[in-house]
């Protein structure tokens, strides 16, 4: 299947609503594409950053319909940058990135090439727009351009990002899937990829943490902290409760308290 047929399947350019897909924004498993990433050029190189100097770049498997706000988190992994400044897609003449103020920062961006937000955009559909490749630029003003161009397309169905060639391939990968980890969620507090009997613990740990909570003057209910940590910063990343070094309890979100509601009310018709 071709690059331009991938993209076709999807809406060109169209709008996705950030709060209904994954960590990743993938959405459904999607046909890979080996994607080169290389530096073209850099107006400086200021001390702070990694060298920048021309040279093989990396290589990346990446879902076909990722998102290139995702590939720009991607690029700033790989290249260790710090997400500092801002950044926009060159896709045939378009700009793709976050749209800039008038006066943000003195940073310039052409208003007249602005065309969306990369979020709207995936990895599949650019190429389509623009079969040679597109860039990738970095800071406005000490301006970094990477060139990014396919090298291949796969039918095996991915949902990660991972670096098949490269500098430091391991450390880079290591840095990839610290980035674009899954986080838990109400439905998997434990992690997605948890076993059951762990989404089980945890989803019981929110009850009881519930049924010895009281409330507070600050308007939050309060249970003792002396569960398992690791089940604990999990119902913390799902945004169930809220902890504080400083303190022996959590407090319970109201998205907490409302899922442990309907967890015992479950648990009582049993």
């Amino acid at each position: 299947m071709s690059l331009v047929q991938i993209a076709e399947q999807r809406c060109c350019f169209s709008t996705l609503d950030a709060e209904t897909v994954p960590a990743l924004h993938t959405g459904q498993m999607a046909r890979s594409l080996d994607v080169r990433i290389e530096i073209r050029d850099s107006l400086t190189q200021p001390s702070a950053w990694p060298p920048l100097s021309p040279g093989p770049g990396f290589i990346l498997r990446v879902p076909a319909d990722l998102r290139l706000d995702d590939l720009h988190q991607a690029i700033q992994t790989v290249m260790e940058w710090q997400d500092r400044h801002p950044y926009v897609f060159e896709v045939a003449d378009r700009e793709f990135g976050p749209r800039l103020d008038q006066d943000d920062d003195q940073e310039d961006q052409e208003p007249d090439a602005w065309a969306g937000e990369a979020r709207t955009v995936t990895v599949a559909q650019a190429f389509a727009q623009a079969k040679s490749g597109f860039d990738y630029i970095y800071n406005f003003r000490d301006e970094a351009r990477v060139r990014v161009t396919h090298v291949a397309v796969h039918d095996a169905l991915i949902r990660t990002v991972t670096c098949i060639s490269g500098a430091d391939a391991d450390g880079v990968n290591r840095r990839l899937r610290a980035a674009f980890r899954e986080q838990a969620s109400p439905q998997f507090p434990a992690g997605p990829d948890a076993p059951p009997d762990r989404q089980l613990l945890a989803q019981l740990t929110l009850a009881v943490l519930s049924l010895g909570s009281r409330p507070t003057r600050r308007g939050v209910r309060e249970a003792s902290k002396t569960l398992r940590v690791e089940i604990l910063e999990g119902l913390e990343e799902a945004g169930l409760i809220e902890t504080a070094p400083d303190r022996k309890s959590v407090a319970l979100t109201d998205a907490g308290v409302a899922h442990a509601t309907a967890l015992l009310a479950q648990i009582k018709k049993l």
